[in-house]
This record gives structure tokens, C-alpha cells and sequence, in this order.
């Protein structure tokens, strides 16, 4: 004779739906790094050294009326180079 089974059984073996769980740890997602602050501080700092090497061309070698003259245009343009760039990093 064939063993009887109770309904509950029966209807837990068709319907098995249960998926095992994974073993060992599961894979982590990570952002891929971007360079953007990284980018800005060069910009910062190739505009400090540009702004020095005017400064000491400008008011040490030139002298003068012309040379603070000089110096502050150099300034400006180095202020409008850098921010533009630092500002189109995305």
C-alpha cells in the first residue's frame, strides 16, 4: 500500500517556490571614484603658483607703477582662467 500523505505535504511539494540563500557574502556595489575635487585643487594651486611667479615679475623685476599695473591685470586674468575651469569641472 501507498502511504497516505496529509494535504498540507502535498500541496508544499508542488507549489515549492522557497530558492535557497546565497553562501558567502554578497557583492558590494561601489560608486565608481571621481577626480572632481581632485581636479579643482590643481586648478587651485597651478593658479597660486602662476599668481606668485606674476608677483615677483611683476613687482620685483618690473617695479613700480607699471608693475603693480601689471600685476593686477595678471591677477584678474588668472582669477577668470582659474574659477571658469574650476567651475566646468563636473
Amino acid at each position: 500500500m501507498i502511504p497516505q500523505r496529509e494535504a498540507s505535504e502535498l500541496i508544499h511539494e508542488e507549489t515549492s517556490y522557497e530558492y535557497p540563500l546565497r553562501e558567502g557574502p554578497g557583492e558590494k556595489v561601489y560608486p565608481l571614484s571621481d577626480n572632481k575635487n581632485m581636479l579643482r585643487l590643481v586648478w587651485f594651486l597651478v593658479a597660486m603658483v602662476a599668481l606668485l611667479a606674476f608677483a615677483v615679475v611683476c613687482l620685483v623685476i618690473v617695479g613700480g607703477t607699471a608693475g603693480w599695473i601689471s600685476f593686477c591685470a595678471a591677477s584678474f586674468t588668472i582669477m577668470v582662467i582659474a574659477s571658469t575651469a574650476i567651475s566646468t569641472i563636473k
